[in-house]
């Protein structure tokens, strides 16, 4: 059975500050990916470098929830990419701050 066009006449759009919590929370996770591998390759000597990149992915964790919960204000806008951003910042700020107290112990 064929499926049928659905059309939408909602002037409802997406959220920028909700598509911009997705970038930054996606941005964040997958800078933790590539310095979570270089530390492996480099065997823990990574120095103030991977240090200090892993502190502008916290950063960016912080801005994309920050942004994410703050989309939510938004009236007449749809929220999908919104609620994806929060989870994302939020799942990644727990990873850092998970690192970041895993290294200070």
């Amino acid at each position: 059975m064929a499926r049928r066009k659905m059309y939408t006449f909602s002037e409802r759009r997406q959220s920028r500050q909700g598509v911009t919590s997705t970038i930054l929370g996606s941005i964040s996770l997958l800078l933790f990916f590539i310095l979570a591998y270089a530390a492996y390759w480099m065997y823990g000597e990574g120095g103030p470098v991977i240090g200090a990149l892993g502190f502008t992915g916290l950063v960016f964790a912080v801005c994309g929830l920050v942004k994410g919960l703050l989309s939510f204000r938004e009236k007449h806008m749809l929220y999908s990419f919104s609620k994806a951003g929060s989870i994302i910042s939020s799942v990644a700020l727990v990873v850092w701050i998970f690192v970041i107290l895993l290294g200070a112990s």
